[in-house]
């Protein structure tokens, strides 16, 4: 808007102006442009919005008014659409005499003289500092929401709480939030500016202490005069702001958490207008640490096992991640009690657990020097990682059997146990799950040997454990489109070379694969149940052929079928074989059921009743490997086994005296008890002669015959 210019002196101009002014009724000043912005007029009620007097108005410079700091550009802004007659609007800080500054909403009207040259400004002028802080609470209640939404830190909540604050009262406060961490330090919260200089902690000393107690605020004029950090009074000083005002925070429940730690230019005159403030500022805080204090409670939850107490999986790679962020690098181990699942079975989950729980307690209180941290990784096993540049075995090991030796007591009942480790490296080179991967594949290693043992993960248990998964993913598929094929082996009277019967051995040819060794297959098929599929399928196949040959008129042979310890125990097992060898019209004295030596081991009782079962029908039996399990000889005693087969290990050594000996008395053993025994994995004429010395009368072996085909088989009994 430009007014146009009247003709008329200025003395009648400026009368008009002012006329203007009293009929806004807003409080006005009226200022020569032409003058240094030097103020003529002003109303009343401007004095009272800026606690001066008329003389202390006039003949000032009103953009003297204004703060400059951060406001320049606008006022440089305003200044120059004034000089070309336009006019403005704009809201901005205005100073006042010993007196809080007020967010103002200005309005200018410049008039031009005669050589249309901008003479006199009307500045209309309105408190708004209510509405402009409804206005600052609004957005920043809606900034701690969404900070709330996106899970910010506690910290960033603060930050933001003092940065509004610092540019809300620009540039006269500096704030900073101190909160209670303990009883004896308060967390040092500030806006950016100021992060650098002032320590994020401060001592909760007897000043804070009283300041948080009191029901009012503090107001400070002379900082050294009390207790406070000397980095707060320095930066109060370089920031020239001598004054201090404390605040005590209380949330909801009136219980204090810390307070607000002020600096000011000025004193603080509007005492109404800023604990008003603060009070808000205050319930915000509030608000920010209710939701921290709740957040962590549900951090504590989300990275605790709930039933031990101990971290959890989640733990444990969160503090993992920031070792290795820190460029340090050491060693996971995954340790596992043996004897868990028994624990728990005899006594209960809740047993299991607190071993667990007591378990770790023995780690934390015998660890070594350096950083060792304890999580609980599944229900039955812990993981610890250790910062270390090497992994001393032998110390560990020594370490771990101090840890084991004495019993532990759980409700009442003592219990010993052995411990499995799997160990692997990591560092910031390899990936933290990777990492536990691997000493989880280690661990799976030494869940096989017997005792408390150590297994470190190599490449090559990697390698081995890929092979497993590998079988596993094509087994079912090899099981259903029946790529299990058999390949039979002869065993030979000792005496004159004539085959005695056949042992049937499963073989796999996968499409894929090629050719898979069953001492790979078998432990695969055994671990995930489908092995009884693959022996069916082999009996099966040998029934096939004798059924075949049988109509043929062809001589029949027995043949032994391997039958794994799962298969043999099944509840159906007799009843199933019966049915098949029926099926096929084979009476069953030519089948020979091979099992492992220890299969008394598992359930005697069970074990008599089918072997004797089975020799009702007609089968023959025979105990495979025999003299590398950890069978009973009483048990071998009671179970009608017809056949003992030496395990080729001892074949090989034959000519070892101790070995000897052995293969004697087992030869003994089985002539005492009525059974046929027979020699596994001949390969010499010399092995021939000292087996035939010694009584053995049946073999097995390369120098006799190699596995082969049906076909192959057929060619050489004909």
């Amino acid at each position: 808007m430009v007014t146009k210019s009247l003709d008329i002196d200025h003395d009648v101009l400026l009368n008009s102006i002012r006329k203007l002014g009293d009929n806004s009724k807003e409080s006005y000043v009226i200022f020569d442009a032409t003058n240094c912005q030097c103020i003529l007029e002003c109303s009343d009620s401007f004095c009272t919005l800026t606690n001066a007097s008329r003389s202390q108005i006039l003949n000032t410079n009103y953009f003297s008014w204004l703060s400059m700091d951060e406001e320049k550009t606008t006022i440089e802004m305003m200044k120059e659409k004034i000089h070309n007659g336009i006019m403005v609007q704009a809201k901005l800080t205005h100073n006042t005499i010993n007196k809080h500054p007020f967010w103002a909403e200005i309005q200018a009207l410049p008039f031009c003289n005669e050589a249309n040259v901008t003479q006199f400004v009307l500045v209309l002028v309105k408190d708004v500092t209510y509405y402009h802080t409804e206005d600052f609470f609004m957005r920043l209640e809606n900034d701690m929401y969404k900070a709330i939404e996106r899970d910010s830190s506690f910290e960033q909540k603060m930050k933001m709480i003092c940065r509004g604050l610092d540019e809300f009262f620009m540039p006269n406060i500096s704030s900073m939030v101190l909160i209670k961490k303990d009883a004896k330090q308060l967390q040092v919260f500030t806006g950016e500016d100021k992060s650098r200089c002032v320590p994020k902690c401060c001592e909760n000393n007897e000043f804070f202490t009283e300041i948080m107690q009191s029901e009012t605020s503090t107001f400070i004029e002379n900082l050294d005069e009390v207790d406070i950090p000397v980095e707060h009074k320095k930066y109060a000083t370089l920031s020239q702001m001598p004054y201090g005002w404390f605040i005590p925070i209380r949330n909801q429940q009136r219980q204090v958490i810390g307070l607000f730690s002020i600096f000011g230019q000025t004193t603080l005159s509007d005492q109404k207008f800023l604990k008003n403030m603060f009070r808000k500022m205050g319930a915000l805080v509030a608000l920010a640490f209710s939701y921290a204090k709740t957040q962590k409670k549900i951090w504590g939850l989300a990275y605790t096992d709930i039933t031990t107490g101990l971290p959890n999986r989640h733990s444990f790679v969160n503090s993992l991640e920031k070792v290795v962020e820190q460029g340090q690098s050491g060693f996971i181990k995954i340790l596992k009690p043996s004897e868990f699942h028994q624990v728990v079975e005899l006594y209960g989950r809740e047993i299991g657990d607190e071993l667990l729980r007591q378990l770790a307690k023995r780690l934390e209180q015998d660890k070594p020097e350096y950083h060792e941290y304890v999580a609980r990784f599944t229900s039955s096993s812990l993981i610890m990682s250790t910062i270390a540049q090497h992994e001393n075995l032998q110390d560990y090991e020594v370490r771990i059997k101090e840890t084991i030796r004495q019993p532990f007591v759980i409700g009442g009942k003592q219990i010993y146990i052995t411990l499995k480790t799997g160990i692997a490296s990591y560092n910031n080179s390899t990936k933290i799950n990777d990492a536990i991967r691997f000493a989880d594949n280690a661990l799976s290693f030494a869940i096989d040997k017997p005792g408390t043992h150590t297994e470190i993960f190599t490449t090559e248990k990697n390698d081995a454990l890929v092979q497993k998964m590998t079988i596993l993913n094509h087994l079912s598929q090899a099981i259903k489109n029946k790529e299990i094929t058999v390949h039979l082996q002869p065993k030979v009277d000792l005496r004159n070379g004539e085959i005695k019967s056949i042992e049937a051995l499963a073989r796999w040819i996968s499409p894929k694969l090629g050719f898979v060794s069953p001492t790979i297959f078998i432990p695969v098929a055994e671990s995930v149940g489908k092995v009884r599929e693959i022996d069916v399928q082999v009996l099966e196949t040998v029934l096939s052929w004798l059924s075949q040959r049988q109509r043929l008129g062809k001589k029949l042979v027995r043949v032994a079928v391997n039958i794994s310890p799962d298969h043999f125990y099944y509840p159906h097992f007799v009843q199933d074989t019966v049915k098949l060898v029926w099926k096929y019209k084979i009476d069953p004295s030519y089948i020979i059921l091979e099992v492992t030596e220890n299969i008394g081991l598992v359930d005697f009782q069970s074990a008599y009743k089918i072997i004797q079962e089975l020799k009702s029908y007609g089968f023959k039996t025979s105990v495979d490997d025999f003299g590398t399990g950890f069978s009973s000889l009483s048990y071998l005693q009671q179970l009608p086994f017809s056949e003992l087969k030496i395990d080729r290990s001892f074949i090989n050594a034959i000519e070892d005296a101790a070995t000897l000996a052995i293969v004697r008395s087992i030869i003994q053993l089985a002539l005492n008890l009525g059974m046929t025994s027979v020699a596994e994995g001949i390969e010499t004429e010399e092995q021939v002669e000292i087996l035939r010395t010694l009584g053995c009368t049946v073999g097995q072996g390369y120098f006799y015959y190699k596995p082969m085909t049906i076909e192959q088989l057929d060619t050489i009994l004909e």
